[in-house]
């Protein structure tokens, strides 16, 4: 868990300066905003990822806990598992679609 943290953060440092130092040239205050900016979307994707996940998590728990005590809706409880699984993706894709528009459109290129 250790050497994640740790890639994780070093990765976060190289995207962070990557474009300070390729793009000297502009104006400091607009890349200091939009390296706020993109520091802000990268945690935000990152909470949404695991925030994401440990809600499927808790939700396979408790298909799991339900099937064990009454394995006659186990079907109903899949559906029903299935369709929120879906919707528990959906909102980490919206967030994922929200990081890359924020990446690619950059306001301060002429």
């Amino acid at each position: 868990m250790r050497k994640f943290f740790v890639i994780f953060f070093a990765a976060l440092l190289v995207v962070l300066t990557a474009s300070v130092v390729f793009a000297a040239e502009s104006d400091p205050a607009k890349l200091n905003y939009y390296g706020y900016a993109t520091a802000g979307a990268l945690i935000g994707l990152g909470a949404a990822a695991g925030g994401g996940g440990a809600g499927m998590g808790q939700g396979l728990r408790g298909i799991l806990e339900g099937s064990a005590r009454n394995p006659g809706v186990t079907g109903k409880l899949m559906t029903l598992f299935i369709v929120g699984l879906a919707l528990i993706e959906s909102l980490v894709i919206y967030v994922l679609v929200f990081v890359l528009i924020t990446f690619y459109a950059n306001p301060f290129v002429k």
